[in-house]
């Protein structure tokens, strides 16, 4: 586990991003195995995400598209748990609209380093008011290649306790 930022958010609020080696989450491991079974050229988006081994897992999916020159991403899609942790709609938002700005920045390095290694990222993502853990999830990211297979997006499977 190493610790990539902590942040405040206001006033005794704040939050951490860790990079972890393994999610605790009971249904990683079903995203786990998509991940370790996929086809030789990759997953793409429309041919293998949706599909029926993760059919259980696409309302925790957030697909994200890199947009204005890679310098941010938007949300070509949101499952259902994602959506109601932000409580509306989010497909088509950017991700520098829905994060402050240092959670979109460790969010942003992290999908930009699963793109440009080709390879998975785990994160544990804690917010905290005072001594009280309120929010935390887990995040797989995967790279994944767009539907016509020209650009690298990335697949991010976000699992709330």
């Amino acid at each position: 586990m190493t610790c990539v930022s902590e942040w405040m958010e206001s006033g005794e609020a704040h939050s951490r991003y860790l990079r972890v080696d393994a999610l605790t989450h009971p249904l990683a491991p079903i995203a786990e195995r998509f991940w370790d079974a996929r086809p030789g050229d990759g997953i793409v988006i429309g041919r293998d995400i949706p599909t029926r081994p993760i059919a259980r897992l696409l309302s925790y999916i957030a697909i994200y598209q890199p947009i204005e020159g890679g310098t941010d991403f938007k949300v070509h899609l949101a499952g259902t748990a994602v959506r109601i942790r932000f409580a509306r709609e989010i497909t088509g938002a950017k991700l520098s609209e829905l994060f402050a700005p240092e959670d979109f920045r460790v969010r942003y390095q992290a999908m930009m380093e699963v793109i440009d290694k080709n390879e998975p990222r785990r994160a544990c993502i804690t917010h905290t008011a005072g001594d009280v853990d309120v929010f935390r999830l887990e995040l797989l990211m995967l790279p994944v290649w767009s539907p016509d297979r020209s650009t690298r997006w990335t697949a991010v499977f976000c699992f709330y306790f």
